[in-house]
């Protein structure tokens, strides 16, 4: 029977065999678009002298350039540190009970400075920009005893994943170099005898090849398992085998096709635009430099240095004896020129950057008002819905369990009412680009209400078809409103029945002077004498 890091070793050999067919087309990718990424740690060691390589082979960065806004506003968009981008909700028959929605207004904000607290929110813009050069994103959060949780952002080449049989992305391997004094200080005296030797004699830079994996716990002990083992250790041992309760990594695709483990993405997309705009570029120069130093002709004793402003004499030198073969047209620059204006703005488009500096690059007739820039804005953005739908689904949605388990374990939450005993407790994600698509279904009910509004001027029974409460309800849930400040029904019914006797008390008030008045008459009335019968009844014909 083979034994645990057998079969985790086993396990691994496969998924780098998936991984292979990406790992041509990514190194282009990260050439082109962002030299300090993709890090494949077994041949590339030196990070530095890596990226200055590519940096030199770089013609234009507009690549880098178009990256970075995707990342920033993909960030920005999804879950910025600066606006509410997730709202805690239940099923609406235990909203409706005492204490229910102040403890999720309460819970929520705990959870925003738990957040805030870690290294979440840089990593998660670092996470978008994997997702949009390479397609996929992988990071694992970790237990910290001080912040709370610590994010550990891989780069592609780093991991491995594979998928459940519900077609998301359940385990990942990933290579985790350390140096003898991590790996000393991480796993004690389970590391081989020379890695504890090296420590002892303050030896600690040397490196250690270090593998986990993190997948579903078959044995039913964990939910998820994790497993470190020392790849150069021939005893066939691991180095520490412990557990997750819930999933503690997140590794989202772009967009995936059928049964692909690993996502497509802009990137990938935009790698013939980018290979053709260094071309281009590199044809502007060498045009750009035979206009400025063409080549020439000259008789064999004369030397020309080809620096301005330099004068060369030579015995026997006539005009004629210098001879430039081609002289470049000038028209070519401007035309190699919008050649690269065309693959740029093809960058930008695949990308999706054309989109988040949608008012910045605005062409034609200007917009007329903030309403008429949200409406372009709103059609231009839908085409992310699928994405956003992914990364809900694939990053955020486990972020949101990952921390509310890690402060429940840490007893960083208030006590639950006794309604949410039973409740499931749902994610409703409220960011920016997440607003967005939402729009049409929140346009839907406010064309509603406005026709029926002004349909019951003339037909005041029109009216009575909108159910005023659910309206608010639904239009808040879409909005993504925080709970705190919507009251429940049974609530808002309280204020109107008081409402209703203020206004009747009110009522009689005003009446009691009329009142007063006319009881004063009658009794008058009754009190006169007109031929020995009362006037009062004389006028009531009595």
């Amino acid at each position: 029977m083979a034994s645990l890091r057998q079969d985790c070793e086993t396990r691994l050999a496969g998924m780098k065999t998936i991984r292979q067919d990406y790992e041509a087309e990514v190194r282009d990718i990260a050439r082109f678009a962002q030299p300090a990424r993709s890090r494949f740690l077994a041949t590339e060691r030196n990070k530095g002298i890596r990226r200055r390589q590519a940096n030199n082979r770089l013609l234009d960065p507009h690549g880098i350039i178009a990256a970075r806004t995707l990342t920033h506003g993909m960030a920005s968009g999804l879950s910025s540190a600066s606006t509410p981008w997730f709202t805690l909700a239940v099923a609406s028959e235990f909203m409706e009970a005492e204490g229910v929605r102040a403890w999720l207004s309460d819970v929520e904000a705990r959870m925003y400075a738990f957040l805030a607290s870690t290294n979440f929110y840089g990593a998660a813009k670092t996470g978008y920009g994997e997702t949009g050069l390479f397609g996929t994103e992988a990071t694992v959060m970790v237990e910290h005893r001080i912040h709370g949780g610590v994010c550990h952002s891989l780069t592609f080449g780093e991991y491995w994943i594979a998928l459940s049989d519900a077609m998301r992305p359940d385990t990942l391997y990933r290579l985790c170099p350390m140096t003898v004094r991590q790996a000393v200080t991480s796993f004690g005296d389970a590391v081989q005898p020379w890695i504890r030797e090296a420590f002892d004699r303050s030896d600690y830079e040397k490196d250690v090849e270090i593998y986990q994996a993190i997948e579903p716990d078959t044995a039913g002990r964990f939910n998820y398992r994790s497993v470190y083992w020392d790849a150069s250790d021939d005893r066939d041992a691991t180095l520490r085998v412990s557990g997750y309760s819930e999933q503690p990594f997140w590794a989202p695709r772009w967009d995936v096709a059928g049964g692909d483990v690993y996502g497509t993405s802009p990137g990938m997309e935009a790698l013939p635009a980018l290979r053709e705009l260094q071309l281009q570029t590199k044809r502007r120069n060498e045009a750009i430099d035979l206009m400025v130093h063409p080549e020439k002709i000259v008789p064999p004793h004369v030397r020309l240095t080809g620096q301005p402003r330099s004068i060369v004499t030579g015995n026997g030198v006539q005009r004629d004896n210098i001879v430039v073969p081609y002289q470049m047209p000038y028209q070519a620059p401007e035309a190699i020129r919008a050649e690269i204006d065309k693959c740029k703005e093809q960058v930008d488009t695949l990308f999706y950057a054309d989109l988040f500096n949608a008012i910045t690059n605005m062409r034609g007739i200007q917009p007329r008002n903030m309403e008429e820039i949200a409406k372009r804005n709103e059609e231009k953005l839908t085409q992310l819905g699928p994405v956003i739908e992914r990364v809900s689904v694939e990053k955020l949605t486990i972020v949101i369990e990952r921390v509310f388990s890690l402060m429940e374990r840490g007893r960083m939450l208030p006590p639950a009412p006794p309604a949410l005993r039973e409740a499931e407790i749902k994610v409703e994600f409220v960011s920016i680009l997440t607003q967005m698509q939402r729009l049409v279904g929140i346009g839907q009910i406010e064309r509603s209400v406005s026709f029926v509004g002004n349909l019951s001027g003339t037909f005041p029974e029109a009216a009575d078809k909108i159910d005023i409460d659910q309206t608010i309800d639904e239009y808040a849930q879409r909005a993504g409103t925080p709970s705190k400040i919507i009251r429940s029904t049974a609530d808002a019914m309280k204020r109107r029945q008081q409402r209703a006797t203020d206004e009747a008390q009110a009522k009689m008030l005003a009446a009691a002077p009329a009142v007063k008045d006319g009881a004063d008459a009658a009794r008058l009335l009754s009190e006169t004498d007109v031929g020995g019968d009362p006037l009062l009844d004389t006028l009531l014909g009595a």
